[in-house]
């Protein structure tokens, strides 16, 4: 189960940076464009909400395996 935890730390750390990041370089800026060329405050808002993104998928994925894991322990035991 540490395991679980030390990647669950890490991707919600990969998160927390990227969000603080997106906070503090572009605050105002939302990764949509709607001009022929984006400013530079969208493309860093792009950038830094996809790897907040990956951080949460990182999170998800790692909460599945790790409760999968945990039911199939407990049906083993159960048996």
């Amino acid at each position: 189960m540490r395991i679980f935890l030390k990647l669950l730390a890490l991707f919600g750390s990969i998160f927390l940076a990227a969000y603080a990041a997106r906070i503090a370089f572009v605050p105002n800026a939302m990764p949509i464009a709607d001009g022929k060329q984006p400013g530079w405050q969208v493309q860093v808002a792009f950038v830094v909400t996809t790897v907040q993104n990956i951080g949460l998928i990182g999170i998800a994925l790692v909460m599945l395996v790790a409760l999968s894991s945990r039911l199939k322990s407990l049906i083993a035991r159960s048996r």
